[in-house]
């Protein structure tokens, strides 16, 4: 992998300066990086798909434990810089697309079997990428990604702490998370202004609630936190969705088990379901 010096004369060669509009953070720790890669246990048939290849310091390592390599990369300039760096690799194939604009089926189609996915996230995008790997998921078996630590620590949250919320539910929703590791700011060049977490997100074959209908419970969710201040009850009569009045909103949630004066984020994925369940 290229090393402080190294990357910078990389990308000097190549005429490469790190976007911030892009959050180009390149990681440069050579321990935390053999720290990623042992704390994912990967094997020799994996098919694996990298976010943001950037210059190939991931990218090359999985090159030598996996199968193959599908490397992402939005920035041309990057791409051209990665594939002079990678050319001795046969099993490591360049994508070089916005992986918000990429076709997945078409991307993942030659895949014998389920991919594992690893990536250093943009702040900036986080969500929007996780979502699309949520809405993907058939394709995935696991999700690795490296993400701005507070959003790591929401999504891990467990009910009662202000970190839970509606991101906390809808990931929990759909995956396991876990944080496998918490990497220091001082692990990137250019240095970010926040430290970040790598995260393993299993993906489940169901979701751990039977929600009878996940546009519903959503809503919920969505409503109990939009105003997650107030009581549960306020909260939920502000969704469109809910039709009942106060007093039958409140007559629903005491026959439930729930008291109407609770916030949002004192609910457990199986108590909102309850909740869209009755509704």
């Amino acid at each position: 992998m290229l090393n402080l010096s190294e990357l910078k004369s990389v990308l000097k060669r190549y005429g490469l300066t790190p976007r911030k509009y892009l959050g180009q953070n390149y990681l440069v720790d050579s321990d935390v990086i053999e720290d990623i890669i042992e704390a994912c246990k990967f094997n020799d048939t994996d098919w694996v798909m990298e976010i943001g290849a950037g210059l190939g310091a991931v990218t090359e390592r999985l090159a030598h434990h996996v199968s193959h390599v599908l490397a992402v990369e939005k920035d041309r300039g990057t791409c051209v810089a990665l594939g002079d760096i990678l050319k001795g690799f046969t099993n490591v194939n360049i994508v070089c697309e916005d992986f918000l604009e990429l076709d997945l089926e078409r991307a993942l189609a030659e895949s014998p079997y389920k991919v594992k996915v690893i990536g250093n996230l943009p702040y900036y995008i986080t969500s929007p990428i996780i979502e699309k790997l949520i809405a993907g998921r058939h394709n995935f078996e696991t999700v690795f990604i490296t993400i701005q630590k507070e959003v790591a620590e929401r999504i891990c949250a467990k009910p009662g702490g202000r970190d839970y919320g509606s991101l906390s539910v809808f990931v929990q929703y759909y995956t396991k998370p876990r944080i496998l590791l918490d990497i220091g700011r001082q692990a990137f060049y250019p240095e970010p202004e926040v430290d970040s977490s790598f995260v393993e997100l299993a993906i489940l074959q169901k979701p751990p609630v039977q929600a009878n209908d996940e546009d519903k419970f959503f809503a919920v969710v969505k409503a109990g936190f939009g105003q997650r201040r107030k009581m549960l009850l306020n909260s939920l009569l502000s969704s469109e969705e809910i039709k009942l009045d106060k007093a039958g909103l409140a007559g629903l949630l005491k026959k439930i088990g729930i008291d109407p004066n609770i916030r949002a984020e004192q609910l457990s994925l199986e108590e909102f379901a309850r909740i869209s369940n009755a509704l």
